[in-house]
């Protein structure tokens, strides 16, 4: 994950602010790319039927 979220880079005062930011970073990347990922499907379903 790190070289796709170009190395980020953390400052912040403590350990528990730190844990927390990253936290929150990890979270908002794993839901933007799944995001993508479920448009993606559902983009290629349309695609490929014949109703739309």
């Amino acid at each position: 994950m790190t070289n796709s979220m170009n190395a980020m880079s953390i400052r912040t005062i403590g350990y528990i602010r730190a844990t927390g930011k990253i936290g929150l970073a990890n979270l908002t990347y794993t839901i933007m790319m799944r995001c993508t990922q479920l448009k993606k499907k559902v983009h290629n379903v349309f695609l490929r039927d014949s109703y739309a």
